[in-house]
């Protein structure tokens, strides 16, 4: 029973050291994988797009043997983008649009993952254009033109047997109520090519535009710091109505003799044409201080406009329509004679010298199809689109094919309303811009009054096979206006334009029988190139003698 008892303990002994063995050998859990990202917050600004901002991470308990391997996306890709470099495990982001969003970073295996709050701010606005798929039902009707038509355009329309047609009608007042609900301003619209540009401070609401029933497209035309506009509607338009007739036929053209004589101009004003009754749009980057000016103070100027959003005040900035009108429009015999000093004016503004985007293209379509509304006859467009005019995205020579760009799609149709277009041909030393691409526009490369072509003009064949430029006039050391008053020499195709837009001015007043584009060919057939066209000079120098003789041709032609 002794012994009994000794191995009842014994067997209690075992029991108690086993059940100790057990608890000391129990499991231990390890620590699950983890990822750390650095920083752990975001900011970003839109604005400085090439500014990002570097994640790294940190991987904790990761078992011996595991891969580190981590791939890095983003939730909201509008909001942020993201680069990887898969050797460091670091990944950069990038602002792509204004919100919050989260980059995340998940090992290869699946055993962890992490994310940071990625909040860009944005500082800009933008501008959208948005292409309609029609125009909607407008409240004005064909048989009423005169509630969207100057009776000047009318007339134009009537005397070209060029029928008012669904181009001329307004777009819809419904469709541009909807646009404006969605929260953006419209700050320009064409009825020619069915478009709407809108400014926003929010880029997303893109979005919404895109999703009305009658917007067939929208694209970002211009983006820019948000600033403070001027208050709409704060300039006043006061026409300056005066008397430029020049009782005296030969006229001392004072420092413009220069720009007058190698196209032999004056034989036009020889023969009592001076421009009287027509009518010239000038759409250029703006006329500063012009109706105070001297030298433009017997000039007719039968209004102006601004159609740049930011700035309403036509004559607030920028010198260079002041050069350009003065090559036409002053008036001061003994002094300064431009060549068409007998005409009206419009001085329109569509340039944005401060963004060079392209909602300038917009501006200047709004520029043309208000000159036609108000019964023009020519458009001087010292302004030009082409590879080195916008930053994103830059025009391509494809592009240049007289058909495709913005511009050059409105200059086409306001050539189609009879209207005479006349553009520089570009200062680049290559390839022609918009509108000076289209085979509707008369484009002018220069020289200088030795008849030497001027090193800078551009020139080139279209993608269609068409040489421009089509003719030249004189644009380096070309005279002008300054802002005092004075003559001073300038050079560029910008002068080239309007010193020939002048001539063809008084030529019209002429042979009004002329349409716009017989005026344009007979411009080209006095040039002293026309049998053997050349680059860079087209068709070459126009001379206004043959050119009057061609005309006084064509006229007797129709009376026989």
């Amino acid at each position: 029973m002794l012994h009994s008892f000794k191995i009842s303990s014994y067997l209690l002994l075992l029991c108690f050291l086993f059940n100790s063995c057990k608890k000391n050998e129990e499991t231990v859990i390890p620590e699950p994988v983890k990822i750390v990202i650095k920083p752990d917050e975001v900011y970003l600004k839109r604005e400085i797009q090439f500014l990002g901002a570097r994640l790294s991470t940190e991987i904790q308990n990761l078992p011996v043997g595991d891969s580190d391997e981590i791939n890095w996306t983003v939730e909201n890709t509008r909001i942020a983008s993201l680069t990887q470099n898969p050797e460091t495990k670091e990944a950069s982001v990038w602002p792509e649009g204004a919100g919050e969003t989260y980059a995340i970073a998940t090992l290869a295996n699946g055993k962890a993952t992490a994310k940071v709050k990625i909040i860009v701010t944005d500082a800009n606005d933008y501008k959208f254009r948005l292409v309609l798929k029609d125009k909607g039902i407008s409240s004005h009707t064909l048989n009423k033109p005169e509630t969207f038509l100057s009776e000047k355009a009318i007339q134009r329309r009537q005397k070209r047997n060029i029928a008012i047609d669904n181009s001329d009608l307004p777009i819809s007042e419904d469709y541009l109520n909807q646009i404006e609900k969605i929260g953006c301003k419209i700050v320009s619209k064409s009825k020619w090519l069915n478009t709407v540009t809108v400014h926003c401070v929010d880029y997303f609401l893109i979005d919404n535009y895109k999703n009305l029933p009658f917007v067939h497209s929208a694209e970002k035309v211009w983006e820019g710091p948000r600033g403070n506009l001027t208050e709409k509607g704060k300039y006043k338009d006061i026409p300056q109505r005066v008397s430029n007739n020049t009782s005296n036929n030969k006229l001392d053209y004072g420092g413009a003799a220069s720009n007058i004589n190698i196209n032999n101009g004056q034989v036009l004003h020889e023969n009592g044409f001076k421009g009287a009754g027509i009518d010239i749009a000038v759409i250029d980057a703006g006329f500063l201080n012009l109706k105070n000016n001297p030298a433009f103070k017997n000039v007719n100027i039968k209004g102006a406009k601004s159609f740049v959003y930011e700035n309403d005040d036509p004559y607030a900035v920028d010198m260079h329509g002041v050069w350009v009108s003065s090559c036409m429009a002053v008036n001061q015999p003994g002094t300064y004679v431009g060549t068409a000093p007998e005409a009206n004016y419009w001085l329109l503004r569509s340039e944005d010298q401060s963004s060079e985007q392209h909602v300038e293209e917009d501006y200047w379509a709004s520029a043309a199809e208000f000159a036609d509304s108000v019964g023009v006859d020519i458009i001087n467009s010292s302004l030009y689109y082409g590879p080195e005019s916008f930053y994103n995205p830059a025009y391509k020579f494809e592009e240049m094919d007289g058909k495709t760009t913005f511009a050059t799609r409105a200059a086409n149709i306001a050539a189609s309303k009879g209207i005479l277009i006349v553009n520089c041909a570009g200062n680049d030393r290559s390839w022609v811009g918009s509108p000076a691409d289209s085979p509707h526009v008369l484009t002018v490369g220069a020289v200088y009054d030795n008849r030497r072509v001027a090193y800078f003009t551009s020139w080139g064949v279209t993608v269609d096979g068409r040489m421009k430029p089509d003719v030249m006039a004189v644009g380096g050391g070309a005279w002008v206006i300054g802002e005092s008053g004075a003559g001073e020499p300038r050079s560029g195709t910008s002068y080239s334009s309007p010193i020939l837009c002048g001539l063809a001015a008084c030529l019209w007043q002429a042979y009004p029988q002329l349409s716009n584009k017989e005026l344009m060919d007979v411009i080209r057939k006095s040039a002293d190139r026309i049998n053997t066209p050349v680059i860079p000079y087209g068709y070459g120098i126009p001379d206004m003698k043959k050119a009057m003789e061609i005309a006084k041709e064509i006229k007797k032609s129709r009376k026989l």
